[in-house]
Parts: C-alpha cells; structure tokens; sequence
C-alpha cells in the first residue's frame, strides 16, 4: 500500500470538534398504519415498491413527489437483523463518483428532516487510515468537505482512538458522522404518504404477472401495479423467483455497550484498513448511538480475509445463526486496540 505522499508536508491545525455526537430523540410520531385493504378488495396503483428500508423509502418518496401514484409496503419497525441504529455518511470517498454522489446526498439531508419533522444525522466527524487518505481528501475539499490530512497523535489525544498501522489518516468533520437508519426510513415514509404514497407497514407474501403488469399479495389484500420496485436486498431473489447474479458476503457484526469517553472526546465515525488484527482486512465503525432498547452501543464490522459467500437458499439459516466466531474474536480485539481506554460493558455479535 503506497504512501500518497509525505504527511508532514499537508498537516493543518484542526478546528475544536463541537459536540455532535449525542444522537437525536426519537420521533414523537411515525407513519400512519394504513387500513387494510381486504383480501376481497383491491388497490391499483402505478408502481408497488417492496421494501421499506433506506433504499425503498427513498424510492417510494421521490416516485410520489414525482406525480406517479406508489404503494410503499414494509414493516418499516423491523430494520437490520440486529435493530439497526447509524449508518456511517460522510463526503470522503474512495472514488470520484462516490464523493460527488455523497455529496449531492448529504446536501439534501437538511431539506429531508426540515419538511418530515425528523431529525436523523448526526454530524459527529469521520476518520479514516488508508493508503488512499491523501487522494480522499483532495477529492472531497472540491465538494465542499473540510476533509484534511492528520497525525497520530492527534488522533489519540483528540479522540482517543489508537492507530498505529502507519496508514495516512484523514479527518471530516461536519457533515461527517452517521445517520440513524430508522429516523431516515421514517421521514422518507412521511414525506412518500404527504406526496400521496400508500404506506403499508406489512410484509408482501406474494408476486406474480398479470395483464398489464403485476399483482402484490399480502395480509393488506392485492395491489395491481404496472411497475413494481423490489428493494428487499438480497432476498429480492425469493420474491421474484430468479438468481441474482450477486456474491452474498456473510458479515457479523459486534456492539459493545458504552457511552463514550465522558470527557469531551468525541468518538467520529471510522474506516480503517490494514488493523491490529489481520483476520479482517478493514473495519469501520459506528459510535455509540442509541438502540431501540435504550441501551448505547458502539458497533464494529469488517471485512474478513477469507469467506465463503453464500447461497440464495443459506441466507435464512446465516441469519438465525451466531455468525462467524472468528470474525467476532477479530473484531473484539480491533475494538479494544483501537479504544484502549475505553470502558466496555458487554459485546454481543449478530450476522
């Protein structure tokens, strides 16, 4: 892995991080729970969009302020297999197209939770090692981030993070950090129904062809729809009857209950290549944030050396599983290496 260039060339002195990283109260009202159409009525509608997740919700919203009339069905409570609580944002990429896709993304954040009532960043900052840092960074000043190459040791006093794997490190702040995943899908679904979308909070049990385009089923009754949308993930495949030509990675992840450091050091969120423990080849993680059970958590994955991807038919049983334990004891180490005078209450690990 190449050194961009010599660090101590681009160091600048880095601005005090204001404290952002408290995540934001839940919202005092989610989408309404649309009656249930009947299993011997109807509904027909231009396009049925199965799944509600960020995908899914983002789709049914911008299709419906579009004109086109939208079923937008799934149980927008159930989000993850393990209650998902931040995805990381930032507008540092490893790539051009990435970077300036982030950019126009983040840049709509501000009109998302201004019109839904639903607040959902949390601009906590992002660090990342990486051989590339220097190239992020120049990339993603022209987009407007504060993104700028750091040491070390400014890392460790500063965040109390521990890296020592000689990689660049390049530092955002504001609006780096993490989005709260459940918070998105809500304001999505809110501003989706506003523009006129049907909201179901249902599962789809079946889909099939019909004249003209396609018949949903489910516990809501039959929805027509000359299009449909599938945003299931990977298991759009057993919905639609088709292979998806797509490698299925298994992945576990491991949350450790913390609440930071309690001392002003706020904790960014974090992509590092090349950790402490080789087992994985990267890890990122989220800070601590707020999980549906009012526990805060600080979760880490990874991307193993090695791996076995899966089949369309192992998927439910990987999830029902306890994952991979040797990515778990991997990911525990990176943690506390990382963290090393963090106070860790228990970790628990999902697939």
């Amino acid at each position: 892995c190449r050194r961009a260039r010599d660090v101590r060339d681009r160091l600048r002195p880095i601005p005090a991080i204001a404290s952002h990283c408290r995540s934001p109260s839940s919202p005092t009202a989610g989408t309404r729970q649309v009656p249930l159409i009947g299993q011997t009525g109807s509904m027909d509608v231009d396009v049925v969009v199965v799944g509600r997740g960020m995908i899914g919700g983002a789709a049914g919203r911008h299709l419906a302020e579009q004109g086109r009339s939208v079923a937008l069905i799934g149980p927008g409570d159930q989000y993850s297999s393990h209650g998902d609580a931040g995805r990381i944002t930032r507008i540092v990429g490893r790539t051009g197209v990435w970077t300036e896709l982030a950019a126009k993304a983040i840049g709509r954040y501000g009109d998302i939770a201004e019109r839904s009532g639903i607040d959902f960043h949390v601009p906590c900052g992002f660090l990342a090692a990486h051989c590339d840092a220097a190239d992020w960074a120049e990339r993603a000043v022209l987009y407007g981030s504060d993104a700028q190459l750091v040491d070390g040791a400014w890392v460790r006093e500063t965040m109390g993070i521990n890296i020592s794997n000689d990689l660049d490190l390049v530092f955002e702040g504001a609006p780096g950090g993490y989005i709260r995943p459940r918070r998105l899908v809500a304001a999505q679904s809110r501003l989706a129904e506003a523009a006129g979308a049907t909201v179901i909070n249902a599962e789809v049990d079946s889909l099939r062809g019909a004249v003209g385009g396609f018949e949903v089923n489910g516990s809501f009754g039959t929805i027509s729809a000359r299009q449909v949308l599938l945003a299931t993930g990977a298991f759009a495949g057993d919905l639609a009857a088709v292979q998806l030509a797509v490698e299925r990675r298994p992945r576990t992840i491991v949350m450790a209950e913390w609440e930071g450091f309690g001392d002003g050091r706020e904790v960014p969120s974090l992509i590092c290549d090349q950790p402490y423990d080789e087992r994985v080849e990267e890890i990122y993680w989220n800070p601590p944030a707020e999980y549906p059970d009012g526990v805060r958590r600080i979760k880490i994955g990874g991307n193993l050396a090695t791996f076995a991807p899966l089949e369309q038919d192992q998927l439910v049983d990987w999830f029902h599983s306890d994952g991979n334990p040797d990515e778990v004891d991997s990911l525990a180490v990176n943690l506390r290496a990382l963290l090393p005078e963090a106070d860790f209450g228990p970790l628990t690990s999902k697939p």
